[in-house]
């Protein structure tokens, strides 16, 4: 089976299959969150503790190449501790990954929370047309299930997401890496743009958690909201077949396509 990355000793060689949207050389975003990810719950399971928000800084663009992670332990506290991670292309830094991990322990009833409607589950969904699924090499290896809105129109929707092929090589993809590699695509799903006029990145991304994912399926249900000076938020709700367990930041940028620019 394809993966996304291979093994290569301690470095990890992304595959064609990590290519993302804006050039099929250069990694999805999903690639590279669930890269670093991994480490961050082999962590979290070594010390017991739970994830409650991953922040990934996505600082430079970053080929099909071979990539390490380095991982520090910023704050080692009895009820909570703070780790990075980094990845590393030789001695340059792609990206960094933030991670607030906190002890478990029993949680309160909450008598002010309503009853969440089931949502629909992604067998009763429909894919996206042909062209939205060749969005990116990567986006090909997503299973989508449209339950509310559409891929290639602009304005919210709701999708479920999972990816079909193992993030690294012989390994299996568990629910947190599922939740955190659909989560990139929150601002894909809600994308307000026509693509062909307009590019919209990502720098980075914040989810937060108020509990684990399970099972393989992530539902994303997102917006996004425009300002001023190219600037935006998508955000979005994360649920599995149980209901919700996270939420979703991503801040946005958009330019103007250049033919689109001189036009005007």
């Amino acid at each position: 089976m394809t993966a996304i990355f291979m093994r290569e000793g301690n470095l990890f060689r992304a595959t064609e299959q990590a290519g993302g949207p804006w050039s099929p050389d250069m990694l999805q975003g999903s690639a590279t969150t669930g890269l670093m990810v991994r480490e961050v719950e082999r962590l979290a399971a070594v010390s017991g503790f739970a994830v409650r928000r991953l922040t990934f800084d996505l600082w430079r663009p970053a080929g099909l190449r071979a990539f390490r992670t380095e991982t520090d332990m910023l704050r080692d506290g009895r009820k909570a501790k703070t780790m990075q991670v980094r990845l590393m292309d030789g001695e340059v830094e792609i990206g960094r990954c933030t991670a607030l991990l906190t002890a478990q322990g029993e949680s309160p009833a909450d008598p002010f929370s309503k009853a969440a409607v089931a949502d629909a589950g992604p067998e009763t969904g429909s894919p996206p047309p042909a062209f939205a699924q060749k969005w990116s090499r990567y986006f090909q290896n997503v299973s989508v299930r449209l339950i509310e809105g559409a891929l290639e129109k602009p304005g919210p929707a709701a999708a479920w997401m999972r990816l079909d092929v193992p993030m690294v090589e012989g390994e299996v993809n568990t629910p947190l890496l599922q939740a955190v590699q659909a989560a990139d695509f929150s601002s894909g799903v809600g994308q307000i743009v026509d693509m062909r006029q307009w590019t919209f990145v990502n720098p980075e991304i914040s989810l937060y958690f108020f509990r684990a994912p399970e099972g393989e399926w992530i539902l994303i249900r997102s917006r996004t909201r425009v300002g001023s000076n190219g600037a935006g938020l998508t955000t979005a709700s994360l649920s599995d077949r149980h209901g919700a367990f996270a939420e979703v930041m991503q801040a946005m940028t958009f330019e103007k396509r250049e033919a689109q620019a001189q036009a005007s």
